[in-house]
C-alpha cells in the first residue's frame, strides 16, 4: 500500500462557543440548576454537570433527574434556561480575543458554530466585540438539532473547501463526533463542559488550553491514516491562556 499523503496545513478553524471561547461552565451550571429546581428536582454542582454532560439538552435533564422529564416539564425547563441565558453577560475566556486576532494575522480564516439559539448567539458575539473576526456565525435554528447536522450545514454555507484543511476546536466528545461525521479534524480542550477522562475517549487530540488547541490545529502535520489522541501538547510555559 502506498504511503498516505500528509494533511495540508489548516486554513480554516471552526470554533465552538459555550465552554470553548466562553468560560461559562458556572453560568451553565446555574442555568441547569434553576431548570431542575423549577420542576421540583435538586440543583446540580459543576462536577456532576461535567460528569453527566450530554446532548441534546433534554438528555442531561433525564440523567440528572434519574428519569425522563415529562412533556409537561420540558416547556418549563426550556423557558427557565432561555431566561438565564438572555440575562447573562457572556464570559469570554481569558486571552481568547487575542488568540483569535493572532490566528487571523496568520491568514487562517475562522468561523463560529454553536447550538445556542441563533439570535442569542449573535447577541453574545456582538457583546464580546468579536463579530468581525468570524467569516460566518451560525447558531441553532431548530430545537434538537444535532451538532453533526449543524456542522454539515455550516460547512456547506461556507462554500467549497478542502475539508482536510478544516479543524473544529471544541470542548466535548460531541464536537469530535460531529467533526468525524463531516470529514474534518477536531481538537478538544480540557477547560470546558466535560472531564479529561471522557475527552480522551473521543479519539482526537486533547490539550489543556485554547492556545495549545490553535497551535496544534495550524501547525500539526498528521497523516490521513493517523488520528492520534494527545493528552497534552508540551508548549513550554505557555500552555494556558494568559491575561
Amino acid at each position: 500500500m502506498p504511503p498516505s499523503s500528509p494533511v495540508p496545513p489548516v486554513q480554516h478553524i471552526v470554533w465552538d462557543w459555550n465552554g470553548t471561547l466562553l468560560a461559562d461552565l458556572d453560568h451553565m451550571v446555574e442555568a441547569v440548576s434553576a431548570c431542575q429546581e423549577a420542576i421540583g428536582e435538586p440543583p446540580v454542582d459543576a462536577a456532576t454537570y461535567r460528569q453527566r454532560h450530554c446532548l441534546p439538552g433534554r438528555a442531561i435533564h433525564d440523567r440528572l433527574c434519574g428519569r425522563p422529564v415529562t412533556d409537561a416539564e420540558w416547556p418549563t425547563i426550556t423557558r427557565t434556561f432561555a431566561e438565564h441565558m438572555a440575562a447573562r453577560n457572556p464570559p469570554l475566556r481569558a486571552g481568547a480575543a487575542r488568540l483569535l486576532e493572532s490566528v487571523a494575522r496568520r491568514k487562517h480564516t475562522q468561523s463560529l458554530l454553536s447550538l445556542t439559539d441563533d439570535p442569542q448567539l449573535r447577541r453574545e458575539v456582538e457583546q464580546t466585540g468579536l463579530t468581525r473576526v468570524f467569516e460566518r456565525i451560525d447558531g441553532r435554528h431548530e430545537p434538537g438539532t444535532a451538532k453533526s447536522v449543524a456542522l454539515e450545514q455550516h460547512l456547506r454555507a461556507l462554500g467549497a473547501r478542502d475539508r482536510r484543511r478544516v479543524v473544529l476546536i471544541g470542548d466535548t466528545t460531541d464536537d469530535a463526533e460531529a467533526a468525524r461525521a463531516c470529514g474534518v479534524r477536531a481538537v478538544l480542550h480540557t477547560g470546558g463542559f466535560e472531564h479529561l477522562e471522557k475527552l480522551r475517549t473521543a479519539g482526537v487530540p486533547v490539550v489543556d488550553s485554547l492556545r495549545a488547541a490553535a497551535q496544534l490545529a495550524v501547525e500539526q502535520h498528521t497523516r490521513l491514516s493517523e488520528q492520534p489522541t494527545i493528552p497534552n501538547v508540551p508548549l513550554g510555559r505557555d500552555t494556558r491562556l494568559q491575561r
